[in-house]
């Protein structure tokens, strides 16, 4: 077992060595040009430099804030609209033009139709939710489709009703493939959150305010450009990784 994770440990640690290096001789190919494409090497001295300012937290704490706000939001909308479609099929059927319009509708065009409605400042927050609802529903519908049909009968024989039956036993039951819906589409919600920030021209804090800031004040340098998205990338990252362990540990649990 030690040798298997010392192994994956290094063809992982030779795969990140690898992107360094074609990452590095783009930045060549552009002739070191801070302008276009600059070297990892400026990018993470620069990066080091992003992570002494005051600032680039508050960007990660705003950021992270109306993630949750939107993520929240979406969530309590998917366990309502979820758990009545688990129990009513047509009511599933009835939603699939909506969700299918949400899963396909390019993201960039809901940020500009949030902008015209709510603002700058809240834009990004409505198209969280918009892009995590269609996951973390269908998460909850799956879980409703998932519990054997012989459980369902024999809590009707125990003469529970049906809001009984989904809070005691259909929702509990579900559990699993709700986390996993949670858990995988957090990371794509940080990614969204960002970019919108980034498009809707707010001026506030958040790490796609912040990549927007650089580009203005540094305009002859994509360097702080780079690292703070660099730092964007490893948050993503981290909630990635969580994902992936949350999901190791409920199907070693099946």
């Amino acid at each position: 077992m030690k040798k298997f994770i010392t192994n994956n440990t290094t063809i992982l640690t030779l795969g990140i060595f690898f992107v360094i290096l074609v990452w590095y001789l783009i930045s060549l190919g552009f002739g070191n040009n801070n302008l276009i494409f600059p070297n990892p090497i400026q990018v993470f001295s620069n990066f080091v430099y992003q992570l002494t300012r005051v600032y680039i937290y508050q960007s990660i704490g705003y950021t992270l804030l109306r993630t949750l706000i939107g993520f929240a939001i979406s969530f309590a909308l998917a366990i309502i609209l979820g758990s009545l479609s688990g129990n009513f099929p047509k009511l599933n059927l009835f939603l699939k033009p909506l969700l299918i319009v949400l899963k396909s509708a390019p993201t960039a065009a809901f940020v500009f139709f949030f902008l015209v409605l709510s603002g700058s400042t809240y834009a990004p927050i409505y198209v969280v939710i918009l892009l995590s609802f269609p996951i973390l529903y269908e998460s909850v519908v799956g879980g409703f489709k998932s519990i054997p049909k012989e459980i369902i009968d024999a809590s009707r024989v125990d003469g529970s009703n049906q809001l009984s039956t989904m809070l005691r036993i259909k929702l509990p039951l579900s559990l699993p493939y709700i986390i996993v819906g949670l858990a995988s589409s957090f990371a794509l919600s940080i990614k969204t959150e960002i970019m919108a920030e980034l498009i809707s021209g707010d001026t506030d804090f958040g790490l796609g305010c912040a990549i927007r800031n650089a580009r203005t004040e540094h305009v002859g340098d994509m360097t702080p450009i780079f690292a703070i998205a660099l730092i964007a990338i490893i948050l993503v990252m981290i909630f990635s990784l969580i994902s992936y362990i949350v999901k190791k540990i409920l199907d070693k649990n099946k």
